[in-house]
C-alpha cells in the first residue's frame, strides 16, 4: 500500500516502522500475520487472508487513524 494522501510521509514512516515491530515480535513467537493483526486490535476480514504485507499495512493505517482521531 502506498502513503495514503491524507496521511504526511513522516507520520506514515513511523507507523510502518510500528508495525513492522509489532509483526516482528508475532513472527518470531511463531504467529501468523491474522495473530498479528488480533494483537494490534484489527479484525481481520475473513473473506481476505491476510498475509505480512498486508498485516504491516493494516497495522500502519489503523495506528495513523487512531492517532488521527486522539488528535481531534
Amino acid at each position: 500500500m502506498s502513503r495514503p494522501l491524507n496521511i504526511s510521509p513522516v507520520e506514515w514512516e513511523l507507523a510502518l516502522s510500528v508495525a513492522r515491530s509489532i509483526c516482528a515480535e508475532i513472527f518470531k513467537k511463531g504467529g501468523s500475520a491474522q495473530d498479528a493483526l488480533k494483537t494490534f486490535g484489527v479484525v481481520p476480514l475473513a473473506e481476505a487472508p491476510a498475509n505480512w504485507k498486508t498485516a504491516i499495512d493494516t497495522i500502519a493505517l489503523t495506528h495513523c487513524q487512531v492517532r488521527a482521531r486522539q488528535a481531534a
